[in-house]
């Protein structure tokens, strides 16, 4: 009997990848407006591919359309056909509905409650919201609502990669304390910047609310700007454990999920 999740047949989680396809995307991603006309070389040393192969893959998408040969140095640029493609692109494709499928999979294989988060001046802004099938669900940040920066992962994860001149005009202010937990020590806090800075994901306990805790991880777009936090929230045991926090590993999966279909938006593309 084929025992198969037919919701991991759905959503492709489990199919290989097609690697042909990966490496034609990686050329194609490797022209800009900085870059529009490469020779051979350069294309094959930005994609990490040797030339045979970027040669034969550079031949098939000028055959289909997608790419052009300048018959005097022999250089490719990009063609005309890709701004077809373009077109079909839905208008106003927000980052939420980007996302929403793989957030919904990460609330339902971690069984916690899944926050979208994005930076609007001192606060943090909830994007979104999936709860997973934990018998307690957090429902203390709803869709739209904010959370001052210093309290909870999601805004300490955007606390973190703010610019430096705006976190530390943040640091100087007066700080919210939401329960005795809630750090507002502009020292302490810098403290718990530089070790996210540095680990990349943020775990918090009893700052929003007692008894509850959350891990956060930064999304990031293609050039390593931070365009929202994605973390998750739950009961004490259901975040912390004795080593690493549980559902750190999915959520960090879950960001490199993401990556791909986030890679081109700007943080100022982002709307709440």
């Amino acid at each position: 009997m084929d025992t198969t999740s037919p919701r991991r047949l759905r959503d492709g989680s489990t199919l290989p990848r097609v690697r042909s396809v990966a490496r034609a995307v990686r050329i194609l991603r490797t022209f800009s407006p900085e870059r529009r006309h490469l020779p051979l070389a350069d294309i094959a040393r930005a994609a990490e591919l040797d030339s045979g192969t970027t040669r034969r893959i550079l031949v098939t998408l000028r055959d289909e359309g997608l790419v052009r040969q300048d018959e005097t140095d022999g250089t490719y640029c990009l063609a005309l056909d890709l701004l077809r493609l373009a077109g079909a692109v839905p208008e106003g494709t927000s980052l939420r509905e980007l996302t929403e499928s793989r957030l919904m999979r990460l609330a339902r294989d971690t069984g916690a409650t899944v926050f979208l988060s994005v930076l609007r001046g001192r606060e943090a802004i909830c994007l979104a919201r999936y709860h997973g099938e934990a018998a307690v669900q957090v429902r203390w940040w709803s869709v739209g609502g904010g959370l001052p920066l210093n309290c909870g992962a999601g805004p300490k994860v955007l606390l973190a990669h703010m610019e430096p001149a705006e976190r530390d005009a943040f640091l100087a202010g007066p700080m919210t304390q939401l329960t005795s937990n809630s750090v507002t020590d502009p020292a302490i806090l810098r403290d718990e910047v530089a070790r996210i800075q540095a680990d990349d994901w943020a775990l918090t306990q009893d700052d929003v609310a007692a008894g509850l805790s959350a891990l956060a991880v930064p999304l990031r777009n293609g050039d390593g700007a931070v365009l929202a936090a994605i973390s998750i929230g739950g009961l004490t045991p259901q975040i912390v454990g004795s080593g690493m926090p549980r559902g750190l590993d999915d959520l960090r999966q879950c960001g490199r999920d993401l990556a791909p279909a986030v890679r081109s938006l700007q943080p100022g593309d982002i709307h709440v």
